[in-house]
């Protein structure tokens, strides 16, 4: 275990227990506190050379208040030992990443419900952008699915130059505006949300390539195919998230009106147990 000194204690993590796949801003690790209770250690890859010690203040931001669904943030800083930044949040039981790998894909049911979750969780710091939505950053905790990492993006987009902005972006589920380095807003978001959608439904993000050059361009001029067996509804709603201007995008209450929709319809059509045909 490695010790780490942040501004609101001594945490402890093991370089050699990753929990999950590194991202573009981290990696991160199994850890635990001064009296040993278990926390995830995000490590990130900026150090203090590159945001110059500006002070990471994700903490201070989630710490306010108790939220549903949002990953308790327990403290974040730079290592006084080091030149490095971490974060320190409350462990969960996995990623959206790690069940949508398992399973292939979600049934609407079950993929609407989650999209109405992580709606929950964006609603629960309105006026917070979270710029890296993606499965891997939706974690279940206590049963419920929430989101991890808010505030990590805008530190980043805050304190370093475009360069190294871009190099963090998560292509499959980057806005058109985020290629552009144009500013982001609550419909960066909902872009994100909608490549989420899609890669449940389908088991892959709506936009492959060989590299990130080609990537890029599907994301800026290119519309995806989305597959027939999605219900018609539930396609309009995807294809209104993936618009690539951002002021043409559903606001959070219109897309969670829309969403409650197809929600209501899929289980209208579920068969009700219990029920014979006459005759």
């Amino acid at each position: 275990m490695e010790q780490i000194r942040l501004p609101n204690g001594l945490w402890y993590y093991d370089p050699s227990h990753p929990l999950g796949q590194a991202g573009g801003f981290g990696q991160v690790f199994l850890g635990t506190s001064e009296t040993g209770d278990e926390v995830a250690v995000k490590r990130l890859h900026i150090g203090a050379a590159d945001s110059a010690h500006r002070e990471l203040r994700v903490s201070d931001l989630l710490r306010v208040g108790t939220f549903a669904h949002v990953i308790a943030v327990l403290d974040a800083g730079q290592d006084s030992d080091s030149d490095r930044y971490f974060v320190v949040m409350a462990k969960a039981e996995k990623s959206l990443q790690d069940e949508l790998a398992q399973l292939g894909h979600f049934e609407v049911l079950r993929a609407v419900g989650i999209a109405l979750e992580i709606l929950d969780g964006l609603d629960e710091l309105p006026d917070l952008v979270h710029r890296d939505l993606k499965p891997p950053n939706v974690l279940l905790h206590a049963g419920v699915w929430k989101l991890a990492d808010l505030g990590i993006a805008r530190f980043v987009e805050e304190s370093t130059s475009l360069n190294t902005l871009r190099d963090c972006l998560s292509p499959p589920y980057a806005a058109p505006e985020q290629w552009r380095m144009e500013r982001t807003s609550a419909a960066t978001d909902i872009y994100a949300l909608g490549c989420i959608l899609f890669a449940l439904l389908t088991g892959d993000p709506p936009f492959h390539a060989e590299d990130t050059s080609a990537l890029q361009s599907k994301h800026l001029y290119e519309t995806p195919t989305i597959p027939d067996t999605i219900p018609a509804l539930l396609r309009t709603v995807i294809s209104f998230a993936l618009r690539k201007r951002p002021e043409t995008r559903p606001a959070r209450a219109r897309l969670r009106e829309l969403l409650t929709s197809v929600l209501a319809t899929a289980e209208a059509e579920l068969p009700r147990p219990g029920l014979r045909r006459l005759g």
